[in-house]
């Protein structure tokens, strides 16, 4: 059986597919395909996100807009109620036994039993379930191996809600909360302990206009407010029932029940006296959160706050997040952790799960293959074993570095300071054996001086010299540290929980440009440890990740030319343009003839049976007027509103707004008419038709504002493109040395990434017949990995079989010098009719037609092979053209 995730992956995948039609929210779709470079169905590149990360997004969007939010009872109903109660059992994890079938024949029986029996959850052993079902909003739990970047995540669907919601400000109602708006206007973040904390501020470095349009993002920048509440502050400074707010903070500050600690020498009177201010400072600090309307929950690192056992923790995590539930309803709550596993149970609340196989082989995290050293306890002195990983580490390392330049590291980690002091010496030892200077060498310890601690935060720094990091009780969970590339546990550790597992996977974090793997030395009994861990929190063992690689690539492609031909094409331009007499400024005035809402009234009724009665149904007493809420918005709200709609300028529509209700509050039941008064004055247009010529740019460097729009390679100044390749295709990468091209017509940039066979093939004949003669001929370009509107101006825009319209970047282009382009395209025989294969190629030919002579020619070859021996005569066709005159 499929679990959740797989068929909401499934789903989802689809709805990207059908171009995510969204009838009420069509926005939604223009912000998931504007994480692309490209199409969504052709090279896909994505702009900033990674591929979990994308994914996640538009599956939290498919919950929250096809699904409606749904609990997630009612998810697994979605998905499960087959009318055969044990498939829904199954999927849930709640084991049933023949009897069982006897008295629970649906749904609702079993998660009545959940909620109400106490007994039934004890003898199935079924705690995580039972939390899942009396959660009294909608959570789930997006899983997502280290590296992955669970924080930027959660920063990406915070903006596109509050971007949701900047666009749809009233929105339909929450299907869980009555009077609660659909869409998040503000963010609740938080995460045990204070070194997660430190990793979440990175939600303010999030490159947003990376993930929202450009029309969203001004929007979203200028109403976004981030807090992170200060140690010490006695209240969170965001104002009340304000929006837009994202606050920041760790469980300890918001628990509704203080976690004190008492001290050895504390008197009873002075702890309590602790407690009782500390709850009395959690509890003005819950005032404030929920005060905030249309409120969000991210809980970032969630297991530590699941599991089968609801410890103490868990219940004032849980306490919390309930009591604000109840305060201000919550639109929903996301949870992000590492492991969909408590205990070697699935956790029922988890819609995504990214493996940490899956990120290895998609070179999120580095790679172990043959990585994993494993000592035998007892036979092998300690100091042996210590130089042996030293001297293993630098023969490997010596010279590694990340491409920002900060040097290859190793952790060592200890239970005690005894463990430490003795293996510090074994390592100073074996560094000098081999010619390494000891100042590498950094401990960070509960006991460390403050210029210790100051070395350690910079270890991320190129200039940091620092190399072997010894560890007691440090250097786990939210330590983020790229350039550490190996990891030994080679000592007894720690009982705590998933230590080890937090520890040696440390060194797995991955960053661009980075191609050597890491590495994990372990002695016996934390070599078996680890293992269990793996698999009772990933589904994992030891030797598959020994075994896996990566399976993709990052490729740097190289500019050569910058100075390229442009295209220059006929458009054809519709414009809709005022008449003469059209006014230029928008008049509003104050409707005068609003009818005043009539009042409603209810009836109490009572049935009544009598023979005399020629009703069912008796009124008892008088009607009762029932009292209608005048519904308002403010003037900012409506002046963004109306701008969008009709095309206004944002503050002069705004200014005429206020002057009109200068107490800030508009009735809802002026809306309708305020819209008719700009209608009335905006209906004298006229649609005309221009032809415009256009100069399309086959290559971009700088923006209109001088931006740099490529990566600059800083050891030769050349600019750099960088795409992710399946490993698979590396023969399908051909540079310059690899093919000659002796009038350099071609490689605007190396090398050049075909996407198949037939690709490449057309290409390789191409040049051949230019190297024989180049003609007239100044380019011949694969263009076709180009896919980002900013880099290129290559492209066409067609309407989709969705509907939607999509930009098309075609595979090649010949330019002549008389400024004539042939555009080829290269597909298999079996897209042949394809309706968006189609559409592109008509969209295409519709621009030749507009050509005052044949300017330029366009050609879809169909193949079944990768050599185009069945398309001789296409080929033929376009070398008649490259050596025709004009």
């Amino acid at each position: 059986m499929q679990n959740i995730f797989e068929k909401l992956r499934e789903d989802t995948l689809n709805w990207r597919k059908d171009g995510y039609p969204c009838q009420d929210y069509p926005l939604i779709g223009e912000v998931l395909r504007y994480q692309f470079e490209g199409e969504t169905d052709d090279r896909v590149q994505l702009k900033y996100l990674r591929e979990p990360q994308f994914q996640s997004l538009e599956l939290y969007w498919y919950l929250r807009l096809v699904l409606k939010t749904p609990h997630i009872v009612d998810l697994y109903k979605h998905y499960y109620d087959t009318g055969d109660i044990r498939d829904f059992c199954e999927a849930f994890g709640i084991p049933l036994t023949p009897n069982d079938l006897i008295y629970i024949t649906n749904v609702d029986a079993v998660i009545n039993l959940v909620e109400n029996n106490p007994d039934f959850v004890k003898l199935k052993q079924i705690d995580p379930v039972y939390e899942a079902v009396t959660l009294p909003y909608p959570s789930y739990i997006f899983a997502l191996a280290m590296g992955t970047g669970k924080t930027v995540l959660i920063g990406t669907i915070i903006a596109t809600e509050f971007a949701m919601s900047l666009r749809y400000p009233e929105g339909p109602e929450s299907p869980h909360s009555a009077g609660e708006t659909h869409f998040m206007k503000n963010a609740l973040v938080f995460a045990p302990g204070t070194t997660i904390i430190e990793s979440l501020r990175e939600i303010s470095q999030v490159p947003f206009d990376q993930i929202l349009p450009p029309s969203l993002h001004r929007d979203f920048l200028a109403n976004l407010k981030i807090t992170y509440p200060q140690t010490g502050a006695k209240e969170i400074q965001v104002q009340a029932g304000s929006t837009y707010n994202v606050i920041v903070t760790n469980t300890e500050k918001i628990a509704l029940r203080a976690n004190v600690k008492k001290r050895s020498n504390q008197t009873e009177i002075a702890f309590e006296e602790k407690k009782e201010q500390a709850e009395l400072e959690a509890n003005l600090r819950l005032q404030k959160i929920t005060s905030l309307p249309s409120l969000g929950v991210f809980s970032d690192e969630a297991h530590h706050t699941y599991g089968n056992k609801i410890d103490a923790e868990l219940k004032r995590v849980r306490e919390t997040v309930n009591y604000i539930h109840e305060k201000t309803p919550l639109v929903t709550v996301i949870n992000t952790t590492g492991t969909p596993y408590a205990k070697r149970q699935m956790l029922r609340e988890v819609v995504a799960w990214y493996s940490l196989g899956e990120g290895i082989k998609d070179n999120i995290l580095k790679s172990l293959h043959n990585g994993i050293v494993q000592y035998p306890i007892g036979t092998i002195p300690d100091q042996d074993v210590i130089r042996n990983v030293i001297n293993d580490f630098f023969d490997n390392y010596r010279d590694v570095a990340l491409p920002d330049g900060a040097k290859a590291k190793i952790a060592f980690y200890f239970k005690t300071q005894e463990h430490l002091d003795t293996s510090h010496q074994h390592i100073q030892n074996a560094l000098t054996e081999i010619g390494e200077s000891t100042t590498q060498i950094l401990v960070n310890t509960q006991k460390s001086s403050q210029t210790e601690i100051d070395e350690f935060n910079r270890l991320n720094n190129p200039d940091s010299q620092k190399r072997i990091i010894l560890l007691i009780g440090k250097g786990t969970e939210g330590w983020n540290c790229p350039s550490l590339f190996a990891c030994a546990l080679i000592k007894e550790q720690t009982t705590s929980s998933n230590f080890i597992l937090q520890a040696s996977t440390r060194c797995l974090r991955q960053v661009k440009g980075n191609t050597h793997t890491a590495k994990i030395f372990l002695d016996t009994k934390n070599s078996t440890i680890l293992d269990k861990e793996l698999q009772a929190n990933f589904g994992t063992t030891l030797g598959e990740l020994r075994t896996q690689d990566t399976e993709t690539e990052e490729v740097a492609l190289r500019i050569r030319k910058t100075d390229l031909p442009k295209l220059q094409i006929m458009q054809l331009v519709r414009k809709v343009v005022p008449l003469e007499n059209t006014p230029k400024a928008i008049q509003l005035h104050k409707p005068t003839d609003i009818r005043e809402t009539s009042p409603a009234f209810r009836s109490i009724l009572t049935p009544d049976f009598t023979q005399r009665s020629t009703s069912p149904l008796t009124a008892l007493g008088a009607q009762d007027e029932v009292e209608i809420t005048n519904r308002t918005t403010d003037c900012y709200t409506l002046a963004r509103r109306l701008a969008t709609n009709y095309h206004l300028s944002m503050m002069e529509t705004l200014k005429s707004l206020k002057k009109l209700y200068p107490e800030g509050q508009i009735p809802y039941a002026h809306f309708d008419f305020l819209c008719r008064q700009i209608e009335d004055q905006q209906q004298d247009y006229e649609v005309i038709e221009e032809h415009i010529a256009e100069h399309l740019a086959l290559i971009r460097i700088h923006d209109d504002d001088g931006n740099l729009l490529f990566e600059k390679d800083d050891t030769d100044g050349s600019y750099v493109h960088k795409v992710r390749l399946r490993k698979s295709k590396a023969d399908l990468l051909l540079s310059e040395d690899d093919l000659d091209d002796d009038h350099d017509v071609s490689y605007h940039y190396t090398p050049y990434d075909f996407d198949s066979g037939p690709e490449q093939h057309f290409f390789k004949t191409i040049l051949s017949t230019l190297n024989q003669s180049v003609a007239d001929v100044e380019v011949l370009l694969f263009t076709g990995s180009l896919t980002n509107t900013k880099k290129t101006d290559f492209h066409f825009e067609y309407k989709g079989t969705d509907n939607n319209y999509h930009r098309y970047f075609p595979d090649f282009v010949i330019v002549k010098n008389t400024g004539e382009f042939y555009i080829v395209e290269i597909k298999s025989e079996n897209e042949r009719g394809h309706p968006d294969v189609v559409a592109k190629k008509k969209a295409v030919q519709r621009l030749a037609k507009l050509q005052p002579e044949v300017h330029f020619a366009y050609k879809v070859i169909y193949t079944k092979d990768a050599f185009l021996q069945e398309n001789l005569d296409e080929m033929q066709k376009i070398r008649e053209w490259i050596y025709a005159k004009r």
